[in-house]
């Protein structure tokens, strides 16, 4: 499993330096995005999001794919009901849920994979 920071730095990595600058000593999740990103609030309030959704208590706590997909669909429909919809910022939080999938799905995956006891032969 994953953690948040770990997270961020992929979706940075993905995403460019450029649109999701990340400050390397943050504490806490909006400090974790700097001013010059591409969409600054928005990246702010989809990292408060993800780390409440998922229950964090520190940038290290684990995260999973449901609850983060949960807050990226939030502020999503936050945004569409604000009638501040920009094109551009829906697209972003899309790219993210998508690369989210993506990172995620795969580690939810080896986890399970690693869990599961293989079915052993039964004879009566």
């Amino acid at each position: 499993m994953t953690n948040f920071l770990t997270l961020f730095q992929r979706l940075q990595s993905e995403l460019g330096e450029a649109a999701l600058p990340l400050y390397p000593e943050a504490k806490a999740p909006r400090e974790l995005i700097l001013s010059q990103a591409l969409h600054p609030e928005l990246s702010k309030d989809a990292a408060t999001l993800i780390f409440e959704h998922n229950r964090c208590a520190n940038l290290l706590d684990p995260i999973s794919l449901y609850p983060t997909l949960d807050a990226l669909g939030a502020l999503k429909a936050q945004i569409l009901q604000s009638g501040r919809a920009d094109i551009d910022a829906i697209r972003f939080i899309e790219d993210m849920g998508y690369l989210v999938t993506q990172l995620l799905s795969d580690l939810d995956e080896q986890s399970l994979d690693r869990t599961e006891n293989p079915l052993t032969e039964v004879r009566m």
